[in-house]
């Protein structure tokens, strides 16, 4: 059996909206990213943050407060 190539023709408004949604993809992935990048500084800034109030907890004699 050989394989046969299948030429689609697809009208051009699906072909302008196909492009749209390429492009609205694109914008999406790369805010996700970007969000992505801000959410991790933020919990590295919060674990910093966490690690400060232990060691001063720690000079000041007190322990963590359980929660």
């Amino acid at each position: 059996m050989s394989e046969e190539k299948q030429t689609i023709s697809i009208d051009s408004y699906f072909q302008s909206e196909l492009g749209k949604l390429r492009y609205e993809n694109i914008i999406l992935k790369a805010q996700f990213d970007n969000v992505v990048s801000q959410n991790k500084e933020l919990q590295q800034k919060v674990q910093e943050l966490e690690n400060k109030l232990i060691e001063s907890k720690e000079a000041d004699g007190t322990k963590e407060p359980k929660i």
